[in-house]
């Protein structure tokens, strides 16, 4: 890959990883990219990993109590449903990164294919 902000970071005969660098700078915000391939089904998935974060720092500022309050309601979902739902950003740096991202897609795929 020519760009340093998409890399391959594994390669094995049924799956291929590669690591995309958030242009914000910070590792925490990085996406790892793993295409794999299942010989017997024939299809070849497609997953992403990042870290997420759920915060309870949000809306009236520095009111400990409501910080306290929206925390014992996440804890309380958690608890009763068994997840909560979060949404995470990626930055890309420009539409050069984009087609990187999609290369290394169309590449994964092209070599799980082989």
């Amino acid at each position: 890959m020519p760009d340093n902000k998409i890399m391959k970071t594994h390669e094995f005969e049924d799956a291929i990883f590669y690591r995309a660098s958030c242009d914000c700078g910070s590792p925490d915000c990085d996406l790892t990219l793993e295409l794999e391939k299942d010989k017997e089904l024939q299809m070849i998935f497609l997953n992403m990993y990042k870290n997420l974060s759920w915060s309870s720092y949000w809306g009236d500022g520095d009111i400990w109590y409501k910080n306290l309050w929206l925390r014992i309601k996440c804890a309380l979902k958690v608890l009763f449903t068994g997840y909560i739902q979060v949404e995470e950003s990626f930055i890309f740096k420009d539409i050069q990164q984009i087609k990187h991202f999609t290369n290394a897609i169309n590449e994964g795929i092209e070599k799980l294919n082989e």
